[in-house]
């Protein structure tokens, strides 16, 4: 099984156990709230683990409700973590915890605010690592029965598209090396579609991403090893019957793509990076409704490598993407914004030691959350959200 598949990883194994906290202080006309209460608070979530905290997948219904998961760790035990948004401040709420050994979520979707789905992995002593699902009703978290094929199973995202049009990806292992894992909730159950794994026997294929915007649109990403220490862009797409790969640029010796958004089914981007010698670089593709091709990211400092985690689309002239930057020593929040014609770097600020960004959510182009985690000295790793 691969040792590190999200887009972010590389940065920060780079940078240590490190995380860099930024706060955005520009991400472009802002829509006012839509009541005077719900506006960002001045500091961050609540972070409850003892030892580290962090947000991967977050999800926006409106200026005053978003919620964000990841995993919180104390006494070396890992536990989901769930917190929402109010529009006055984030609060911890109660979540399950099947494994006994370690229990993570990294994905979240809303349909509305009493039907939410979030996705990830548990592993408990005996029974080895397998998906884990949890929806909320409304009134709690629990958890519904997923497939777990292969001796390791794991869930990276969700989309959904109905209360009865569901998908979550990820991959499972097998003796053959990874696989990709597409599952799709009928209203009724989880069940597994089949979906192409390129990489040959004993080499991994795996999915870190999905969009959808209908029942015959949604959208796979992540990568497959092409040959050696080498990886290719893997892009999957749905039309209402089977996933079949699409041709996608690869242009580095080694590319991974981490996130994809989709406001259209002419309109898509996937984030991720690319590898050239020890330099990563970010990586950002785009659908016009007929082919991927690849768009120009702003160039970083010399010396600097950055990388690309998450992406939301909300129109063809409206896109947030999210990474972090490393400059040899530490992480930064990298945030990127589509203007219609080019993407660029939105100012931050850095008030703890290292962090990075792993997931963006918006309503609209003016409202939308980033999670991720940030470290400061002589403090645990601590959730972090910022809002535009």
């Amino acid at each position: 099984m691969r040792r590190q598949h999200k887009a972010g990883h590389l940065l920060s194994a780079a940078a240590g156990s490190l995380m860099l906290a930024s706060l955005l202080t520009a991400l472009g006309p802002a829509a006012p709230a839509p009541a005077a209460t719900c506006q960002p608070p001045p500091g961050q979530p609540p972070s409850p683990g003892m030892q580290a905290n962090r947000f991967a997948g977050v999800t926006v219904l409106s200026a005053c409700n978003a919620w964000a998961v990841g995993s919180r760790t104390s006494s070396g035990v890992t536990s989901t973590l769930i917190e929402h948004w109010n529009g006055t401040a984030w609060t911890v709420i109660s979540s399950p915890n099947p494994g006994n050994l370690s229990n993570q979520l990294a994905g979240i979707r809303a349909l509305s605010a009493t039907d939410i789905w979030a996705v990830g992995n548990s592993t408990s002593s005996g029974t080895g690592t397998g998906t884990l699902t949890l929806h909320w009703n409304g009134t709690a978290w629990k958890r519904v029965t997923s497939l777990s094929p292969g001796g390791i199973a794991k869930f990276t995202a969700v989309r959904t598209v109905s209360h009865k049009d569901v998908w979550a990806v990820g991959f499972f292992t097998t003796g053959h090396g990874d696989q990709t894992l597409i599952e799709h909730w009928n209203g009724t159950s989880w069940r597994i579609v089949p979906s192409p794994s390129p990489a040959k026997s004993g080499r991994d294929s795996e999915l870190t991403g999905i969009a959808a915007t209908s029942r015959t649109n949604a959208w796979a990403v992540g990568d497959f090893f092409r040959n050696g220490d080498d990886q290719s862009t893997l892009i999957l797409h749905w039309n209402g019957k089977k996933w079949t790969r699409m041709k996608s640029p690869s242009p580095g010796v080694s590319d991974q793509l981490g996130g994809i958004g989709a406001s259209s089914a002419r309109n898509a981007w996937a984030v991720g990076f690319a590898i050239n010698g020890t330099v990563l670089r970010s990586l950002i593709l785009h659908w016009n409704g007929k082919t991927w091709q690849g768009s120009r990211a702003p160039a970083p400092a010399p010396g600097t490598s950055t990388s690309l985690g998450g992406v939301a689309a909300t129109s063809a002239s409206s896109a947030l993407a999210v990474g972090s930057t490393f400059n040899g020593v530490t992480s930064q929040a990298l945030v990127l914004t589509w203007t219609g014609t080019k993407w660029l770097p939105l100012q931050t600020q850095t008030p703890g030691s290292t962090g990075s960004l792993a997931a963006v959510a918006a309503s609209s182009p003016g409202n939308a959350w980033m999670v991720g985690s940030f470290q400061s000295l002589d403090f645990p790793t601590q959730a972090l959200a910022l809002h535009n």
